[in-house]
């Protein structure tokens, strides 16, 4: 309140004598903007707090990525994998990427929804957060060509007798090290070509029978991100699927 010390005085008397009514329309007069700054702050305060609080940890990213699970599949691959690695599902969460496609065919009629689904899968990649990809066979040839599949061997060596169980299912995938993808692209050279190599990167999970009892023909595979932040997680997530019905 600004004022001299009598004009500040004479106000606080005139104040005392208001009855509650007055005192309230005064209030709400001259003190409308510091109590709405004041409650926009509160409510702002309350809401970070609340959601704090209410922030479940994610311990595994997964992306569906040219494969459609229903809605009885995901919750095995999510919810169910939380109750049977004894977790409280109010405080933790499998996060899925779902109904991504992608194809490099820029004639199909999906290339825009295609192309957006990349750029989702890069930007999830590039802020280490997705950790595992389930694949049809066409989705799983492009994110190995492009090396975003780590070697399964360092995910299956972590657990040696998991490894065993696995072996008849790891796949190698085709990884493009350097091309002139560029230069063909702008008709600056006659053919392409590329220097690739061939890495176990993949389990063809196509009989596992949480797979086949939903239904599930094509071709389907699970691969582990290169850097992954839950890579501990990765071998109790794969016994899981391998013995889930």
């Amino acid at each position: 309140m600004r004022g001299s010390p009598e004009e500040r005085a004479a106000v606080k008397k005139s104040f005392q004598r208001m009855n509650f009514k007055e005192k309230a329309a005064y209030i709400a007069t001259y003190y409308r903007l510091p109590l709405f700054t004041a409650f926009v702050v509160l409510a702002v305060l309350i809401s970070s707090i609340y959601r704090q609080v209410t922030k479940k940890e994610v311990i595994l990213y997964e992306a569906y990525i040219n494969f459609v699970a229903g809605e009885t599949l995901t919750g095995q691959l999510t919810d169910d994998y939380l109750t049977y690695t004894e977790r409280d599902p109010k405080k933790t969460d499998v996060l899925v990427y779902a109904d991504l496609y992608i194809d490099e065919d820029p004639s199909i009629p999906d290339h825009q929804y295609a192309y957006a689904s990349k750029m989702k899968i890069l930007g999830a990649i590039s802020s280490k957060k997705m950790d595992i990809a389930l694949m049809n066979e066409n989705g799983y040839e492009q994110m190995s060509a492009s090396g975003f599949l780590m070697n399964i061997d360092a995910v299956l060596n972590l657990n040696p007798e998991l490894r065993e169980k696995l072996e008849p299912y790891i796949t190698k995938g085709t990884v493009i090290l350097e091309d002139n993808s560029v230069e063909y692209n702008l008709n600056e050279a006659d053919s392409y070509e590329a220097v690739t190599e061939e890495v176990n990167n993949a389990i063809n999970v196509s009989s596992f029978p949480v797979f086949t009892n939903a239904g599930i023909e094509d071709n389907l595979y699970i691969g582990v991100i290169v850097n992954t932040q839950h890579l501990d997680e990765v071998p109790v997530y794969l016994e899981y699927l391998l013995n889930l019905k």
